[in-house]
């Protein structure tokens, strides 16, 4: 076999009108389009989902429009300018969130009338939080949780994926891969990742016989990032459990 090609750098669009909509991400959607009418005392959104759900995406597209900070953790002490929005990615109990620093965050962002935007991969409401004021604020935070894609948008997304690298790949080739695909958003990555780098490799256009080799080795457990998977056809719908 050819050497793999590095990954490369692609551009991929992410402005509203690219971000492809499913039952899945509907809701959490919604709640983006709707600021700055969030409702509560404390204007916070908890955007809920496994990795490579679109959580990110959302919040880019929330960040464009209104110039929220992205903070991927905070101190206690820390600074955070004199911006009134913004994005807190990955919230968790732990040392990277302190409770004290959260806490004021909150608090200041309320009264100067700003927007929390907190992804986080359970909700922050049900989270073990020591302080106690801090776990009263975050139960009264609206939540969207972004759910499993089904067939339809799974299609979707590799298809956006193959169109924003400029590959043409036919629609049988798609039914054949989503037919036998983990239901996840990490495993339409990495199965069109995995496509794209022996494609570039091998000098193979996105056949048929290309994606039977690549599932065939997700199906064998070769690629580690994703659970191996079943070699024959899932059912239309069906639901297995996000890696």
């Amino acid at each position: 076999m050819a050497q793999l090609p590095l990954d490369l750098q692609f551009i991929s669009a992410a402005d509203r009108d690219d971000f492809i909509i499913g039952e899945s991400n509907r809701l959490a959607t919604s709640w983006i389009d709707r600021w700055p009418d969030w409702p509560g005392q404390y204007r916070i959104l908890n955007l809920v989902g496994p990795a490579a759900s679109g959580k990110s995406h959302l919040a880019g597209i929330w960040r464009a429009r209104s110039g929220a900070a992205y903070l991927s953790s905070l101190a206690r002490g820390a600074e955070t300018g004199d911006g009134q929005d913004f994005v807190l990615d990955d919230v968790a109990v732990g040392d990277s969130w302190d409770e004290e620093a959260l806490f004021h965050l909150v608090n200041r962002t309320a009264h100067d009338g700003g927007s929390l935007l907190v992804l986080s991969r359970t909700p922050v409401s049900r989270m073990s939080w020591t302080l106690a004021d801090l776990a009263s604020r975050f139960r009264a935070v609206t939540v969207a949780t972004l759910e499993p894609p089904d067939d339809v948008l799974l299609r979707q997304l590799l298809e956006k994926y193959f169109a924003d690298r400029q590959l043409a790949i036919s629609l049988p080739v798609l039914d054949y891969m989503v037919s036998r695909m983990e239901r996840s958003f990490l495993a339409v990555q990495t199965i069109a990742a995995a496509m794209d780098r022996r494609s570039l490799a091998e000098r193979r256009n996105l056949t048929l016989p290309l994606a039977r080799d690549i599932m065939t080795e997700f199906a064998d457990g070769t690629h580690a990032r994703q659970q191996a998977l079943p070699t024959g056809s899932q059912p239309t719908g069906s639901k297995m459990e996000d890696s």
